[in-house]
């Protein structure tokens, strides 16, 4: 290197050289101030404060969210793991009827196509069941406890399986260890073989058919796990258990507007000054039940007359009664035309 690159190479910061931390003024002005890059304590403190608020409200509303979708999944797979037994059984000529103790005999047939861990008759579903209480809400929207001793039969259940308000509950324990109180239907009638009945879905994926219309059952999802409350953990199959039976109850119509905004009930639309309607669902979710749907409407028609030929398509509204622009819920067997609901009750059903 020559000399008068060793000299340039030895300008110095003093003798009016740039330095790379400085803007082209600075360096030019011959200031030593230091370009600010990056965040003030403060900036990242008011920063860190607003993700805080962020996550607290919507954090509870996202684990309630990914908490529900997981319950929905166990309770489908418990769902379609006991129609895939009885929908092999239709395919044997084996869904029924069954002879007197019916329940017991379905089961014991049940367990050859499904794998059951154990079985309890009657007098000791506590052995089957994993608490000795379930909470269900009354009509004043209190959570009680009611005693599994109670649900020895059909009744006890709020069986809608066809003729089994009398039949002795059975309890089981699933090889998948789900733990379940059912009754059968003593007159349930044998399903065409070869024919396939169409299932039911929920989000693209399968869940029952008609192969079990003749079971009426209550299970726990997450076994010895609380909340142990019908409509959360323990769910139900072709049953009322848990459900409120209300009398008549309203909501203004400014009420019902602001429900049609709030995600919480799904109300689309308000029709009168007082809303009957709404006032049903509004009453029926704040107890985190729900109106029921047209399929379980027509199981209840199909119990409460002694028929099985109601169906969901065979149900709709009839004129209104009484004073208060309630409607009629009626179903056609094809024959008979028959009236669901009596006087003015609503039912807030559990979520099955």
């Amino acid at each position: 290197m020559d000399k008068k690159n060793k000299q340039l190479n030895a300008f110095t910061l003093a003798e009016g050289g740039h330095s790379p931390l400085m803007s082209g003024d600075e360096a030019t002005q011959g200031s030593p101030r230091l370009v600010k890059r990056g965040f003030t304590l403060a900036e990242v403190l008011i920063t860190i404060g607003v993700i805080g608020v962020v996550a607290a409200v919507t954090m509870p509303t996202l684990v309630t969210n990914i908490q529900e979708r997981v319950r929905k999944e166990q309770v489908r797979t418990v769902k379609y793991k006991l129609t895939k037994a009885t929908d092999k059984m239709k395919s044997l000529g084996k869904i029924g009827p069954y002879d007197a103790p019916a329940t017991k005999n379905f089961v014991n047939e049940l367990k050859k196509h499904m794998t059951i861990a154990k079985v309890c008759d009657s007098g000791n579903l506590g052995e089957c069941w994993p608490s000795d209480t379930v909470n269900i809400h009354t009509a004043e929207n209190v959570l009680t406890p009611t005693s599994i001793r109670t649900l020895t039969k059909g009744t006890g259940l709020k069986a809608l399986a066809l003729s089994s308000g009398n039949e002795n509950t059975v309890g089981i324990v699933t090889g998948d260890g789900v733990p379940m109180l059912l009754v059968y239907s003593p007159k349930c009638q044998a399903l065409d073989e070869v024919k396939t009945y169409t299932w039911s879905v929920e989000d693209g994926k399968p869940v029952t058919n008609a192969t079990t219309n003749c079971i009426s059952a209550i299970f726990d999802i997450n076994g010895a796990k609380g909340p142990n409350r019908v409509g959360q953990d323990i769910r139900t199959l072709n049953s009322l258990f848990g459900s409120v039976d209300l009398g008549e109850v309203s909501v203004s119509k400014s009420e019902c507007e602001a429900m049609i905004k709030n995600s919480k009930y799904d109300v689309k639309g308000c029709h009168y000054d007082t809303d009957y309607w709404a006032g049903g669902v509004k009453k029926c979710t704040d107890m985190s039940l729900h109106l029921p749907d047209m399929m379980t409407l027509a199981n209840i028609a199909n119990s409460r007359y002694g028929t099985t030929l109601i169906g969901a398509y065979t149900m709709y509204l009839g004129p209104a009664y009484g004073d208060n622009c309630q409607a009629q819920i009626l179903a056609w067997d094809g024959n008979n035309l028959y009236r669901i609901n009596e006087s003015d009750a609503i039912i807030c059903n559990a979520r099955s």
